[in-house]
């Protein structure tokens, strides 16, 4: 009998899960909440339903209490990397802008995927936004060198080095991105603030 019972109680919550992600994945965030909440009144210590909860929550903008649900997942598997990356993006969010924190959670991930793309982009960007520009370049390069195109990185590295006041360097970097992308506002607009920034400790 009792395998019986541990038999349906898993099936109850696998079904409750598939339908909380069908409804994540067509935007209905609320649902796949209702669909969680019951799944976790039946096991509340499951890191991959608390997981997704944080992420519909991320979703609705809900930061704070997303990352309260990111700390309840990784306080069970402290080992998921997306938890920790997503953790991190909602730190991060300039609602929340705690670079500081943030920056230990995409270092976090990167102890799990040292090379991974996404988090050394992430881990660059906190970095240049509390002023270690010099590290966030090398997170840059460490991309770039299997990623030579990637137009987001060459805005964030032309970015980091207007911010150490290389302007010829970073203009550079901005032709190179509208050399790919010649509609590519970001670029000219940072690329016009790097030349007057230039054109002014020029003429000081």
């Amino acid at each position: 009998m009792s395998r019986t019972r541990a038999g349906s109680k898993s099936d109850i919550i696998s079904s409750l899960h598939k339908k909380a992600l069908k409804f994540q994945k067509d935007g209905d965030q609320e649902e796949a909440m209702i669909h969680l909440d019951k799944a976790l009144e039946i096991e509340p210590d499951n890191a991959e339903l608390l997981y997704d909860k944080a992420i519909s929550l991320q979703m609705l903008l809900r930061f704070d209490d997303a990352i309260e649900y990111y700390n309840k997942s990784l306080g069970i598997d402290p080992g998921n990397f997306g938890a920790l990356v997503n953790k991190g993006l909602c730190l991060s969010n300039p609602t929340t802008n705690k670079h500081d924190e943030a920056l230990a959670c995409f270092e976090q991930a990167l102890m799990l995927s040292p090379d991974d793309p996404g988090a050394l982009s992430l881990r660059g960007y906190s970095l240049d936004s509390i002023g270690r520009y010099r590290e966030a370049i090398e997170c840059f390069d460490k991309i770039l060198e299997t990623q030579p195109k990637e137009v987001n990185i060459l805005i964030n590295k032309g970015l980091a080095l207007s911010h150490l006041g290389k302007y010829d360097e970073a203009i550079a970097y901005f032709d190179t991105v509208l050399d790919y992308e010649p509609d590519n506002f970001f670029a000219m607009q940072l690329k016009h603030e790097s030349a007057k920034s230039m054109k002014r400790d020029f003429m000081q």
